[in-house]
């Protein structure tokens, strides 16, 4: 018995990139290029499952290590860290679904990323889904860049480290559960300023301090 997909969520962002760190030297940032979020029903456990692919690609000046991190938000206020409550075999099923045997999960993929496009990443991220009724879904994955900056917390004074972070957002067409069809994929990073790869939006996505 083979597992279901059902439900996909469009990408729709806003918002403006954020500005260079001051001090910071030999910025990068690597090629991320998003899927679109959707519904898995596995047809083992019975469960719902988010699952998020991409391909990443190294075009910087060395090889770089890569060990993303990508957070769920949902317009109910869940936070959903990849990979908790959802077993081997569920991640293992989904791949053999999409029939991409050179994808890896979030544990598999963290190591040296090299250089070129012919060493491109292709990468899933999954979450147990926990409410089928959201509207709205947000992804922050960190790891893309080396970038960050100090600032001073409002209320303590204290330094806080924020780091360059993807958002990307995305809107249900209705109920998740309901829905069976595929939409449009958000397109990859576009860099405004090649020359130290740091000002950069996406289309249907932004890069944010977090």
């Amino acid at each position: 018995m083979t597992g279901s997909i059902l439900g996909v969520v469009t990408s729709d962002a806003q918002g403006a990139a954020p500005s260079a760190p001051s001090t910071q030297i030999d910025v990068w940032t690597l090629d991320f290029k998003p899927g679109p979020l959707r519904l898995y029903v596995d047809p083992i456990d019975g469960r719902h499952y988010h699952y998020f692919t991409y391909q990443v690609i190294n075009r910087t000046s060395e090889d770089r290590m890569f060990a993303p991190r990508a957070e769920l938000f949902t317009d109910k206020g869940e936070i959903l860290k990849s990979g908790d409550g959802v077993p081997t075999e569920v991640s293992r099923r989904l791949k053999g679904l999409l029939a991409q045997p050179l994808m890896e999960n979030e544990n598999q993929i963290i190591g040296d990323l090299r250089q070129g496009k012919e060493n491109a990443r292709d990468g899933i991220v999954i979450w147990k889904a926990t409410d089928l009724d959201s509207n709205e879904m947000t992804i922050f994955v960190t790891g893309l860049s080396n970038a960050f900056e100090r600032v001073k917390h409002p209320l303590t004074q204290e330094d806080v480290v924020l780091r360059k972070t993807l958002r990307l957002d995305y809107v249900t067409p209705g109920n998740l559960a309901d829905s069976v069809h595929a939409a449009a994929q958000p397109s990859r990073p576009e860099e405004t300023d090649r020359g130290n790869q740091f000002h950069a939006k996406i289309s249907n996505g932004i890069w944010i301090w977090r």
